[in-house]
């Protein structure tokens, strides 16, 4: 079944909002077997929808549409839509009742004026309860076409996805779930894994990869399309299977772990917990570690530690050592991240210390040097890197690094 995605906001248009909707609905459509032929972005305005969707409509059978749906007067969708199926706005009072207790719990006396529209939906659509916000989903159609209307917030976008949406398009137009496997690496790039699983596979095989590469990782997704058939199975596991045996040591996760969830598994398998002590990353390894459920069980603290006072004063880093190697050096890493362990008491730290730029580079230390520590509990390592690209990138691509060193460390522990 084919799908279209249609994005509507002039904020994503101008460069203030980054479309992660776009991305969040494909992966989804994708891994439940439907084909996304396509996706659009557009500028708020009545018309302008109401012209996409006759085109969207010309080339799929299913239109999802975000944004637009909210309480201003930019918000046109809910109206674009009526007049694209020849509808008209109707009062829901089952969900205003539902908008009044959302309000109250939130400390308002009542439904704020300028929310009365968020009741009025479409002649019959189908209604979609958005536990998250305040804008319902929306389903409607005329028997041939569908059009599915979102709000534009991530948060309530994928929350109405999962639960709503998805379970109903499944059940409508799908005949099964399709055979699938995802196989998670880090620290390879996309055309290096290609290069090295598909010379074995033949060209039937080599058309199940999808590759998908994210932030310094890369997924690899293979699939069935098409209807489902028994046999798929069978396809799925074996070249999944030989991409996991060619892709060992880069292999985190296969499904959707993610590589922080794994992290937190072997720590806490072993009762251990972990320190960071960050100076150029200035506390995004820590933001990143700690941005998963749960994570108060294994992650003791961190210290940004940015001048060489403080990693003086915080991590013990011994004044003549910084005076010898300089703060960006193997010693002075591998010190922070002793002392961080010590601070904080725990089996485990990761030390960064480089130079992001765009100044302070030398000839014997460019702009881009970072060097990555790890205290585990058989003793220390350290990494010279050499990153590329921007202040923020440099530091992005720290941090993954430093995330990478870890999961390996705690791996090769667990397998010794």
């Amino acid at each position: 079944m084919d799908v279209m995605i249609l994005s509507v906001g002039s904020e994503i248009l101008k460069g203030r909002t980054v479309n992660t909707n776009a991305a969040y609905i494909a992966g989804k459509l994708y891994a439940a077997g439907f084909n996304v032929v396509q996706e659009r972005t557009i500028a708020d305005g009545e018309r302008l929808i109401g012209r996409a969707l006759e085109e969207c409509f010309n080339t799929a059978d299913i239109v999802i549409a975000t944004g637009g749906l909210g309480p201003t007067r930019d918000d046109v969708t809910k109206p674009a839509a009526c007049r694209f199926f020849n509808r008209k706005l109707v009062f829901d009072q089952k969900y205003y009742d539902r908008l009044e207790r959302y309000f109250r719990r939130l400390g308002y006396d009542g439904v704020p004026k300028r929310s009365y529209g968020q009741a009025e939906v479409p002649e019959g659509a189908e209604v979609l309860p958005n536990s998250q916000g305040t804008a319902p989903g929306l389903m409607l159609g005329d028997g041939r076409r569908l059009l599915v209307l979102l709000p534009g917030v991530p948060r309530e976008m994928s929350h109405l996805i999962d639960e709503e949406v998805l379970p109903r398009l499944v059940e409508r137009y799908t005949s099964g779930t399709p055979f699938s496997a995802v196989v998670r690496t880090v620290g390879i790039g996309e055309s290096t894994i290609a290069e090295r699983i598909e010379e074995e596979l033949a060209e039937e095989e080599r058309e199940l990869l999808n590759y998908y590469p994210h932030g310094g990782f890369v997924d690899i997704v293979v699939a069935a399309a098409g209807e489902v058939k028994p046999a798929h199975g069978e396809v799925v596991a074996k070249v999944a299977g030989h991409v996991r045996g060619v892709l060992a040591d880069h292999v985190y996760a296969t499904g959707e772990k993610d590589i922080r969830e794994v992290i937190a598994e072997h720590l806490t398998a072993g009762n251990q917990t972990l320190a960071v002590a960050e100076s150029c990353t200035g506390g995004l390894l820590a933001e990143t570690l700690t941005n998963i459920p749960g994570a108060s069980t294994w992650f003791a603290g961190g210290a940004v530690t940015y001048s060489n006072k403080s990693k003086e004063t915080l991590l013990g880093v011994p004044g003549s050592l910084i005076e010898q190697h300089g703060a960006v050096s193997e010693q002075v890493a591998i010190a922070m991240a002793r002392g961080a362990a010590e601070k904080f008491a725990t089996q485990w730290a990761v030390a960064i210390t480089g130079i992001a730029g765009p100044g302070g580079g030398t000839e014997d230390k460019p702009v881009g040097t970072v060097f990555i520590a790890l205290e585990t509990p058989v003793g220390q390592r350290c990494e010279r890197c050499a990153f590329n690209g921007s202040r923020g990138q440099v530091r992005h691509r720290s941090t993954i690094k430093a995330t990478e060193l870890l999961w390996r460390a705690l791996r090769r522990l667990s397998e010794s």
